[in-house]
């Protein structure tokens, strides 16, 4: 009998392999590179399972020989979308150096803070990035098309980023920059055409104020690297350890405001929270729960359909106090942020 698990090995070493778990929009540059090209994105939950699967549809549209598969490490094989999540499981030689970043690189040592970061980025960012690449994913093409086109979001972003439910408060475009379905760039140079066209205000510069965090909270881990996963953050010594892990359904069984139930159950049923609904969040789970900021950061890796390794744990170590924050541990009084955001209820609601 014939032991295909070794065929398949031995196929694999004498062919010169890329595996793809993030960072789509590289392919149209590099496919022609590789023989085979192996989709493996990273999955925990079954909302990421079926969001990845949807992106594997829309990739197998343009790209014919991408096959779903394994990480299978040879010398013959290449990954594309690397991030700290696979640093101490991956080959780092064979890593390719493309990330979904405004910048490769910078001209100036990333500061602690984001605000002078910020400053400084400001300075050098262009008006537009010759080299960006649109989407071929259409549901990615279809958001922006709402977003800037048919509703004209962009112009009232401000207003609304931080409201609880619906479709219309946020881009809704973080899960495809995190998986690289849509290029930073790209988006970027949306905003600016946006702006020509219809005018720039607040909502509109908040947009790329938000996309800064995002570059930001990249450039910072390549500044400290593992300390993003140490105890103490970027404040005090190393200290690693084993990260507990929390199940949704015994995560439910703690004594915990109703508004903390809401969000499990928005998480586990969508794969999503708003950006205020993770704050708030994060507080009651690290202020009022005093439970550990880490297992907090790996819930949300293990359940967001836009989990992106470097905003994920900066914003969690901001929120407990031991990252770029200089005030400290963040506390949300969870009765004034809902009196502020859902005075009406909608989201207890919703997701109770």
């Amino acid at each position: 009998m014939l032991n295909t698990k070794k065929l398949y090995y031995d196929d694999l070493m004498n062919q010169k392999t890329l595996f793809v778990s993030n960072n789509f929009f590289f392919l149209s540059k590099i496919e022609h590179l590789y023989q085979r090209i192996v989709y493996c994105p990273n999955v925990c939950s079954s909302n990421q399972k079926n969001f990845f699967d949807n992106r594997f549809n829309e990739l197998k549209l343009h790209f014919s020989k991408i096959e779903k598969g394994v990480i299978n490490v040879s010398d013959q094989a290449f990954f594309l979308g690397w991030d700290s999540h696979d640093e101490r499981n991956m080959f780092k030689e064979n890593i390719i150096p493309l990330q979904n970043r405004l910048f490769s690189e910078l001209p100036f040592n990333t500061p602690d803070g984001f605000s002078s970061f910020r400053k400084k980025i400001e300075k050098i960012i262009p008006s537009t990035f010759q080299e960006a690449e649109p989407p071929i994913d259409q549901e990615v093409n279809n958001r922006l098309d709402y977003f800037f086109e048919q509703n004209k979001i962009a112009s009232t972003y401000f207003d609304t980023r931080n409201e609880l439910v619906g479709d219309d408060f946020s881009t809704k475009l973080s899960a495809f920059l995190a998986c690289g379905a849509l290029d930073v760039k790209y988006l970027f140079n949306r905003v600016k055409d946006y702006e020509s066209r219809f005018g720039a205000n607040k909502s509109t510069y908040w947009i790329i104020f938000e996309l800064l965090w995002r570059e930001f909270f990249y450039w910072h881990y390549h500044k400290h690297q593992t300390l993003f996963f140490s105890k103490n953050g970027i404040k005090g010594p190393k200290k690693f350890g084993r990260v507990e892990s929390y199940e949704i359904s015994d995560l439910r069984k703690i004594e915990a405001h109703p508004f903390f139930y809401a969000c499990l159950n928005e998480l586990e049923n969508t794969g999503f929270l708003s950006n205020r609904a993770r704050q708030i969040f994060a507080s009651i789970w690290i202020n009022d729960l005093e439970l550990p900021w880490l297992s907090g950061a790996r819930l949300f890796e293990e359940q967001l359909i836009d989990y992106d390794v470097y905003s994920n744990y900066g914003n969690w170590m901001y929120l407990a106090g031991v990252g770029v924050d200089p005030r400290g541990k963040r506390y949300f009084s969870v009765e004034k942020q809902l009196e502020r955001y859902d005075r009406e209820n909608k989201y207890l609601a919703l997701w109770k």
